[in-house]
């Protein structure tokens, strides 16, 4: 009787539909990286971008925009490049999240790319809050953490950053509101999306 049983939740579980997770919300870094393709507008192969361990010590291999991490649902209707979110900076070089699994590598962009702080990536931008954040992280302040404002909780509503404080977003979810919320938690992972600008058309 115990194995029946046991063989009827084992089939009970497989046929259950697989439920995806959400995906991991990065650390945010310091600003992000939109690096062009790797053909240029010729359509001719641009040399490889190398990855190091440690600024030109240590080569890890080079960057390969197939296996970079799918990052469609931060930066929505991006088609300027690739974004990269870099976590430090030495000089011309850059740190990197350079695949899905988030490993670390340092490369030097030259002319394929320049690093956006989130200040002025997201500053003017339609954004958006993740889905299934604690509910605290959808209220909305008249001060940073202090006083909030008697309105429905920004889950599904988008609004444009006016300007970054630390970890807070001054944003404007419409044209009479305007209050603090927060952009990355406490331990610096973004908790929202943001609308990026089509790029220029390649004839």
């Amino acid at each position: 009787m115990k194995r029946y049983a046991l063989a009827i939740t084992l089939l009970l579980l497989m046929a259950a539909p697989a439920v995806s997770q959400p995906p991991m919300r990065p650390y945010s870094g310091i600003g992000v990286l939109l690096l062009t393709t790797e053909h240029d507008e010729s359509g001719v192969q641009q040399e490889p971008l190398y990855l190091y361990e440690e600024p030109a010590v240590q080569r890890i291999g080079a960057l390969d925009s197939g296996r970079t991490p799918p990052y469609e649902w931060l930066f929505t209707g991006n088609t300027s490049g690739v974004p990269l979110i870099v976590t430090a900076r030495k000089g011309e070089w850059l740190r990197v999240a350079y695949d899905d699994a988030g490993r670390l590598g340092w490369l030097e962009p030259r002319h394929r790319g320049e690093v956006q702080p989130w200040s002025a990536l997201l500053k003017g931008k339609p954004c958006r809050l993740l889905p299934g954040l604690r509910k605290q992280y959808y209220q909305i302040f008249r001060q940073p953490g202090r006083m909030p404002l008697a309105l429905p909780a920004l889950a599904k509503q988008s609004f444009r950053v006016v300007k970054l404080d630390g970890d807070w977003a001054l944003a404007m979810p419409d044209q009479s509101t305007l209050g603090w919320l927060r952009w990355r938690d406490e331990d610096g992972r973004l908790l929202i999306s943001v609308g990026m600008a089509p790029g220029p058309q390649k004839r």
